[in-house]
């Protein structure tokens, strides 16, 4: 029985580190790709990244000379999947990422874009991520998530008064 592939383009197996720009400004975070192609790549961060966000992502070993992803310095990528790890020693996530810009310049124009603060943990966010609640509160994905499971009650209605500064 064959199986179908949903990929535009062969995955081929490769491993290297990288570091990528995500949510922070000016930090990157370590990490390493297993596999590429043509369209994208895949790797295993620490941590949960958002669907559909942008990602800076650099090869420290960057040899132009080569036919792998160390071809170029850096790379504009989105999001397209994230999931844990299922190795429970792991605290690793696999992601997928759709390649954008490629480039021989170590900076795209990602790090340029809007970026703007959760109003409740403080996280820098791009501001096409933010959550609104009641239209003027902006979250991140994780604390829009935590308010919105929250029940109705008088403690969640302190906390959307205190981030929208009506406490008096």
């Amino acid at each position: 029985m064959q199986t179908h592939s949903r990929r535009n383009f062969p995955r081929n197996q490769y491993e290297a580190p990288i570091q990528y720009l995500y949510s922070q400004p000016d930090r990157y975070f370590k990490s390493r790709i297993y596999n590429y192609s043509q369209g994208g790549m895949y790797f295993e961060p620490l941590k949960s990244l958002e669907l559909n966000s942008q990602i800076n992502i650099i090869m420290p070993n960057y040899s132009p000379q080569t036919d792998g992803p160390e071809a170029f310095q850096s790379y504009l990528a989105v999001i397209r999947w994230c999931q844990k790890l299922p190795d429970e020693q792991s605290a690793r996530f696999g992601v997928g990422v759709e390649i954008l810009e490629r480039s021989h310049e170590r900076s795209i124009n990602f790090e340029t874009q809007k970026r703007q603060a959760c109003d409740l943990c403080g996280e820098l966010m791009l501001t096409a991520s933010v959550c609104r609640l009641d239209g003027s509160i902006c979250l991140c994905q994780d604390c829009y998530h935590r308010m919105d499971e929250m029940p109705e009650s008088d403690i969640k209605f302190s906390i959307k008064r205190f981030l929208d500064g009506n406490v008096l």
